[in-house]
Parts: C-alpha cells; structure tokens; sequence
C-alpha cells in the first residue's frame, strides 16, 4: 500500500501530548476547507451538504467516503526549523470530540475525528 500522507499544524499543547502518546486522536471542524480535504465529494455513496446557504450546518447526504489518507504529519508551528512527528492513521470518522483533548467549545459539536496509532 502506498504512503498517503495527510500535513496538519497543530498548538504545542497538543503537538507535546501527541508526542507523549497522551493524544492519540486529531479534530478538525466540519468546515468547507476541511470537508474538501478529507471527504471524497465527488463518491456515488454520499457526500456532505448543508442546511443553509450560509455553510453553517453541515448535513451528511449518505454513505460519505474520505480521502484514503495512510499516515497524518503533525507540525509544531509553521517556522522553517519547526519539529514535527508522523503518526500512522487508524481511521478518520465524524464524532464528539473528547474532553481535554480539544478547544472546550468543540465539546458539543461533531467534528472530524483523525485517529492514529
């Protein structure tokens, strides 16, 4: 199987619990920007609308499919000598995020759950 590798930048609070092992799941909003980056929009099984024109409620259409993304590399930052570790994906799935591993005002929101391993 072939590397596919997803890039994310992450707050050094959560870059050093990933590192420690303590973080072992990556959130992201279900947002355009992300729904185009982890969800294949164009899958005969399904795909992720919205509500309103305003891009404010998501609605699952289906069976979505995500990117087949193999490995997430996470980054410390955005400075040219930031540190970084790569983590191997177990599954990507939409959920509640859990506590402490998040902004708190995600807590009662799905988002997008990267797991890794």
């Amino acid at each position: 199987m072939q590397k596919y590798v997803l890039k994310l930048v992450v707050k050094k609070k959560w870059f050093d619990m990933i590192v420690s092992g303590e973080k072992t799941e990556e959130y992201r909003e279900i947002k355009p920007y992300w729904i185009d980056k982890l969800v294949n929009q164009d899958a005969d099984s399904g795909f992720i609308g919205y509500a309103n024109e305003e891009k404010k409620q998501p609605k699952i259409f289906g069976e979505i499919e995500y990117i087949p993304f193999t490995h997430v590399l996470f980054f410390h930052g955005y400075s040219k000598n930031r540190k970084s570790i790569e983590k191997e994906i177990d599954s990507i799935t939409i959920g509640k995020p859990q506590k402490g591993m998040c902004p708190d005002e995600w807590l009662d929101t799905d988002v997008f759950i990267i797991r890794f391993k």
